[in-house]
Parts: structure tokens; sequence; C-alpha cells
């Protein structure tokens, strides 16, 4: 679903795009940047994107918030017409 204003749309894409560029740039330096096994490596780069991670769920969670504020203005103005027709 689309928001209605289209700069909200596009510029919470932008930052959603720029979050998961961060989890890959995080997980890629943690696994290149230590000089152990694999399984330090897996770790350290899992650790690396957590921050890109929070980043996302911050970001999908006010969408959610945007579109359920949508939803919620269309659902009040279908009340009001139902209500008004009654009277």
């Amino acid at each position: 679903m689309h928001l209605k204003p289209k700069y909200i749309n596009i510029i919470l894409n932008i930052l959603l795009g720029a979050a998961w560029a961060a989890v890959l740039y995080g997980f890629f330096y943690g696994l290149f940047s230590t000089q152990s096994n694999i399984f330090v490596k897996l770790i350290s780069g899992l650790i690396h994107s957590m921050v890109g991670l929070l980043f996302v769920l911050i970001i999908e969670a006010l969408y959610r918030f945007f579109i359920n504020h949508e939803l919620l203005k269309e659902q009040n103005r279908l009340l009001k017409s139902i209500k008004e027709k009654e009277n």
C-alpha cells in the first residue's frame, strides 16, 4: 500500500534502502575485519549488522504507523458519512 503524501513514501523508501545498505556494510565489515576462524567472523558480522537491523525495524514501524493512520482516517470518514445518512 502506498501512502497518500508521495514525499513520505519516497523518504521512507530511501531511508529503508540506506538501512539495508548499513546492514550489509556492517556484516561484511565484521566478516572481513577479523583474522579468526569462520565462526568468529560470522558472529562479528552479525554483531556489526545489528545497528542497521535496528534502523530497519524502526523505519518499518514508522511505515506501519503511517499506513494505520491513513486507514483510520478513511474509516473515520466512512463512519461519519454513515452517521449523516442515518440522521
